[in-house]
């Protein structure tokens, strides 16, 4: 009898942490997307209408990876485990970039973004195990 109540203690703690993984990636998709629209619309009133692209190649780099690493977030929301792997790895490279390009500014707060991402992996290592 203790090991249906442990399974089931297991079960509830993972449901709590893809819960926390869900809200706290679909909060950091959304602070994105928001700041990524104002950024344009910026853009494109400074520059007469048209979108002017950024010079930098690695700058170019880093807002690639970190928006594949948000893509990530949202295909987790789904699929655990794939969306996990590509968005660790997408924001590993962009962390990669932003730490090497000097122009950047790097803060310890990117490293906020892998909090949804570990959660999701810790998710995933944790139904997968309690299943096999």
């Amino acid at each position: 009898m203790k090991e249906d109540k442990s399974i089931s203690q297991d079960y509830t703690a993972l449901k709590g942490l893809r819960l926390a993984a869900r809200i706290i990636g679909t909060l950091w998709v959304l602070f994105c997307t928001f700041f990524l629209i104002g950024y344009l619309m910026e853009g494109i009133q400074k520059n007469g209408g048209k979108f002017k692209m950024p010079g930098d190649w690695m700058g170019i780099a880093t807002e690639v990876f970190i928006f594949v690493g948000l893509g990530g977030l949202i295909v987790a929301y789904w699929r655990e485990g794939t969306g996990g792997f590509i968005s660790l790895i997408a924001f590993i490279l962009a962390t990669v970039f932003l730490v090497a390009d000097p122009q950047l500014k790097f803060s310890f707060i990117f490293f906020f973004l892998y909090l949804p991402t570990i959660f999701y992996l810790a998710y995933w290592w944790g139904a997968n195990k309690s299943k096999g």
